[in-house]
């Protein structure tokens, strides 16, 4: 309900003798009454920090296989390596394998995402997996699969994430990746050929006795990371003469095949080297009025709202009509910030809070807060460069103690912020193995992160 919005003098001096002492920006009361009926403020004080919430960061079929380096003074170095099951067709072996001859043997991987600095060589190794995936296990982007030193297959390349080229079926020109072609060693292709008829060749499951999958690295001098996919372009294949005819073997390499990509992070000599336990913070204050954000290493910010309870105490019975934070971008990056920013609920051990085991997300506009598992996703505006999230319902939930269908108390613990590179993700979609992109948030005084809330008093 809104009641029109009447500032008496009175009012608005007893509110300046109220917060006289209080340093200024701690708590916002500036009155814009340009919207009938509602008065407006955006300096309520917005803290922020940058902690690390590493917590069971699920890699097992998420997202693409990600590979490389990416270092800066800013978030340190992040490396990334893969694990992937390989397919066969049951049923299917070399034609006339007696006289066949391998010709060649390479895996093709297209790509779209690339970070870090595509101007350099990449080198990307294939190696064979010693052990298999197992059904029973979730793996999460520390986990790992052993596999051989040796190298079955190399490339060394520099990516070319935005090269034109012509799509010969439409005939339109697009940016697009060139997928990257590695040549696997003569003695794999040959250790294929000799298994026709045989029964790792015989069905899909014999084969991972065989090859239970391949695992993806980078070389030591690795200065960028590459995101492969599962493209139509995407394939690996065996290419070999038989009987005077030029064939083809082919490996199932699928979104449905098993995966995950593991990560590992070195924050030492970066900006957030007192990282290095879960929960640990640095304030933005200490870090040049910035915080910091990066995808599937648990690099999050947390935001509070000290003061909201003066806020309620200085107005009384109040009627709050929207609420939503405006989180500005740093301007001056060398790299993209996510596309989309989740917000959750968060406990005093600056991990996220949780029902039922489920991550607590905060619900779209107009969505009750008991539909927590699907958060909204606040997309970066590039032309304002920032990110708009409407969080009404739960300002309302803070100032008003309101629980949730009788049960669980909205407490003012503050919000965790968590960068994802999809949208219209579940909560704990969103907390799964997303890009590595970084993203620098503003906490300046005056132009950094809002919040905005529209509301009416019963004056």
């Amino acid at each position: 309900m809104n009641w029109p919005t009447r500032t008496t003098v009175l009012f608005i001096f007893s509110l300046f003798t109220l917060f006289s002492c209080e340093e200024s920006g701690e708590i916002g009361l500036d009155i814009d009454e340009t919207k009938l009926g509602t008065a407006f403020t955006d300096t309520i004080t917005v803290k922020a920090s940058t902690i690390l919430a590493p917590d069971s960061i699920v890699a097992r079929n998420r997202g693409n296989l990600l590979t490389g380096s990416v270092t800066n003074s800013s978030f340190g170095l992040v490396s990334a390596k893969s694990f992937l099951e390989v397919g066969i067709t049951s049923g299917v072996g070399f034609e006339d394998a007696a006289n066949a001859r391998i010709d060649s043997t390479v895996l093709v991987l297209d790509y779209n995402e690339y970070y870090g600095d595509t101007t350099q060589n990449l080198t990307v190794n294939v190696h064979k997996l010693q052990q298999g995936f197992r059904d029973d296990v979730t793996y999460f982007t520390n986990s790992t699969l052993p596999h051989d030193a040796a190298v079955i297959g190399t490339a060394t390349f520099k990516p070319t994430p935005r090269k034109t080229v012509k799509k010969v079926l439409t005939n339109t020109t697009v940016n697009a990746s060139i997928p990257v072609r590695i040549r696997m060693t003569p003695a794999f292709g040959a250790e294929m050929l000799a298994q026709s008829g045989k029964t790792p060749l015989s069905n899909p499951t014999e084969f991972l006795k065989f090859l239970p999958g391949i695992a993806l690295t980078s070389g030591n001098d690795a200065k960028s990371a590459l995101g492969f996919t599962f493209s139509d372009s995407t394939y690996f294949k065996i290419y070999y003469t038989a009987g005077g005819k030029k064939l083809q073997y082919n490996f199932i390499i699928s979104s449905t095949n098993n995966r995950f990509t593991q990560l590992s992070a070195d924050r030492n000599n970066s900006s957030l080297a007192g990282l290095q336990q879960t929960g640990d913070s640095i304030p933005a204050a200490n870090a040049g009025n910035t915080a910091f954000l990066q995808e599937s290493v648990g690099v999050k910010t947390k935001l509070t709202f000290p003061y909201l309870n003066k806020f309620k105490q200085a107005l009384g019975t109040v009627a709050i009509n929207r609420a939503e934070l405006i989180i500005p971008v740093k301007s001056a990056t060398a790299f993209p910030p996510s596309p989309y920013l989740y917000l959750f609920e968060t406990n005093k051990s600056n991990r996220i809070g949780r029902q039922n085991g489920v991550p607590i997300g905060i619900s779209a506009n107009g969505s009750s807060l008991a539909n927590f598992s699907q958060p909204v996703a606040a997309t970066y505006n590039s032309t304002t460069q920032s990110y708009t999230v409407n969080i009404t319902a739960y300002l309302q939930a803070v100032l008003y103690n309101n629980r949730i269908n009788g049960g669980r108390l909205i407490q003012n613990r503050g919000l965790l912020v968590s960068p994802a590179s999809l949208g219209q993700l579940t909560s704990l979609e969103a907390l799964s193995l997303q890009g590595l992109n970084q993203t620098l948030l503003n906490l300046a005084p005056g132009s950094g992160v809002k919040l905005r809330v529209y509301y009416s008093t019963n004056q």
